[in-house]
């Protein structure tokens, strides 16, 4: 029963003990009107003296993986709480089981959810709602606990044991002058050591000539560098869910990005028909920079979680805007659903350029016609005489197995 529903009710019984006279009547809208005053009173401290927590086992997960969350509700007042629900208001893509309890006055009850990361993205808890009443349900009191939590949940990153990484085509490095904070192959000169410095980078014998530690400092090898371009030209990309061309296109390359950087390898980033996190087609492209280590992987990664194929340019106009960025020597993997043959001359000028180029063309998950297998032939025949080696990834591959049998010029 609502509260305007009492009201009402009682206003009637009121109204009718007073035209009859019915001495009963008057007595139980009295205290009818008793218990609704006690059980308002009642209501308002249902929530007092009440405090929740919620903690996250993890602040990132990958694409599969089951959250931890943990709860903690604790009673400060000396009255205990007979009903009490405890929910949270999110935009994660399933419902967060809530829970309805009871808790005895000075006590603490504590409780785990576990939910599966079902979908890549960046999303938000919070905030906690309590919500309790009188026991006859007439008023019901909620309180909102402001508990901001973020969650990144990263792509899928698999094994690629029949992907290598492709090697420069130049002999000898390419050497850019600039200082490397990680060790490499080119050592440029050393320097006094600084708290800090790691103890494998001493070099011992100028340490004991100098007669104090001296350290090695490493020049950046653009030899190391992989370019990875996604294709986000919504016009190619098909399918929903784990299937659709988009989700398999960018396991792939969080796939690649992990293997490329525990191997010690520069990785950079560029998407052509970029999207904004609002979902709205954005104009141009959008580069990362090659970098190593683990600070590039979370900045990849954190890019990867959100991004969507809607776009309008196409992975063609990309890669003749940006192959002025590609140093000879580097390398390159192209990652697209396109079979618009137009996007193979601009790859295969990079090959001509020294720089080693690979290419992955993701199949759809839908159904295609006589005309889409021709116009798919007919790219991996261009990309094979061009000398790029290539994969075609159908909807039902395991990415596992990715180039296991590689067209290879």
């Amino acid at each position: 029963m609502r509260p305007w529903h009492f009201a009402v009710l009682w206003a009637a019984l009121f109204a009718t003990a007073i035209a009859s006279g019915v001495d009963l009547l008057s007595y139980l809208s009295y205290l009818i009107l008793f218990v609704g005053a006690a059980m308002w009173i009642v209501s308002r401290q249902t929530l007092d003296g009440l405090t929740v927590e919620r903690h996250i086992g993890q602040a990132y997960a990958h694409l599969g993986d089951t959250i931890e969350l943990r709860y903690e509700l604790r009673n400060d007042h000396r009255f205990g709480k007979l009903w009490l629900e405890v929910f949270e208001e999110s935009n994660w893509p399933e419902h967060l089981p809530g829970r309805v309890l009871s808790i005895a006055g000075q006590k603490e009850r504590k409780w785990k959810v576990l939910v599966k990361a079902l979908r890549r993205g960046r999303f938000h808890l919070g905030p906690i709602m309590l919500r309790s009443g009188d026991p006859f349900g007439l008023f019901a009191t909620e309180m909102r606990v402001e508990a901001p939590a973020l969650i990144l949940v990263y792509p899928k990153v698999l094994p690629l044991p029949h992907w290598q990484l492709p090697g420069s085509m130049l002999e000898g490095g390419v050497l850019t002058g600039q200082r490397s904070l990680q060790a490499t192959s080119m050592v440029m000169g050393i320097r006094e050591y600084r708290p800090g410095d790691a103890y494998n980078r001493i070099h011992w014998r100028s340490s004991a000539r100098h007669r104090h530690l001296q350290v090695k400092e490493f020049e950046l090898d653009k030899t190391a560098d992989l370019w990875i371009y996604l294709d986000l030209d919504r016009h190619w990309h098909r399918g929903e869910g784990e299937s659709a061309t988009i989700e398999r296109a960018v396991t792939v390359i969080a796939s690649v990005v992990a293997k490329a950087l525990r191997e010690h390898r520069s990785v950079g980033l560029v998407t052509g028909g970029r999207a904004s996190r609002t979902g709205a087609p954005a104009p141009g492209h959008s580069i990362m920079q090659p970098d190593r280590g683990s600070k590039q992987l979370g900045k990849i990664m954190q890019f990867l979680a959100e991004v969507q194929a809607a776009g309008e340019s196409g992975i063609a106009e990309t890669l003749i805007e940006t192959t002025a960025r590609i140093r000879r020597g580097s390398s390159c993997l192209i990652v697209t659903p396109s079979l618009d043959r137009q996007w193979v001359r601009p790859a295969a000028t990079l090959r001509e350029s020294a720089i080693s180029t690979q290419a992955v063309v993701i199949g759809s998950p839908l159904h295609g016609d006589e005309r889409d297998r021709a116009r798919r032939n007919a790219v991996l025949g261009e990309l094979a005489i061009a000398g790029i080696a290539s994969a075609y990834l159908p909807a039902d591959a395991r990415i596992e197995d990715l180039f296991r049998e590689a067209a290879v010029a």
